[in-house]
């Protein structure tokens, strides 16, 4: 038997789905950056990398915490309020 999933909570995970897939094409922006950077440049530029990186992994956390969440409620073993979202790092 499929489970009903509350609209709310499918749309919380394309959103957050979404700000993943952009925090990842800026950790590949911010590594281009690094990697073509001139000598005096480089320290700042890894930095920049690292925080993207960071913040990669910040949004990647809240979208597995929203699929856990759908999972639990699609397997009874939890029954969210409508419009409960994954808390986001």
């Amino acid at each position: 038997m499929i489970a009903a999933v509350c609209p709310d909570l499918v749309d919380t995970l394309i959103e957050l789905y979404c700000d993943w897939r952009t925090e990842c094409a800026q950790v590949q922006a911010a590594y281009e950056r690094f990697s073509d950077a001139e000598p005096d440049d480089r320290t700042l530029t890894f930095a920049a990398y690292a925080a993207a990186l960071d913040r990669e992994e910040s949004a990647c956390e809240s979208y597995a915490a929203q699929i856990r969440l759908i999972e639990q409620w699609c397997s009874g073993s939890g029954t969210p309020s409508r419009g409960r979202k994954a808390q986001r790092a």
